[in-house]
């Protein structure tokens, strides 16, 4: 399963996949770790793409 979109990945070459809709390509262990660590974090109530830090609105840059 693409960790991008969640289409199917097919095999694009020795333990290369790639998405057939969005054409994210990776190693079949990295798609895999971004799988994983996208269930954690959506059990967390997250996503990949939300930040996990605190962001820093209230800082004036300095001059």
């Amino acid at each position: 399963m693409c960790p991008i979109c969640g289409s199917k990945l097919v095999e694009n070459s020795y333990r290369k996949l790639k998405c057939i809709k969005c054409g994210f390509e990776a190693d079949r262990d990295t798609a895999a770790i971004l799988n994983i660590e996208k269930k954690a974090h959506e059990k967390k109530g997250g996503s990949l793409t939300t930040p996990t830090a605190p962001q820093m609105t209230d800082v004036i840059p300095n001059r």
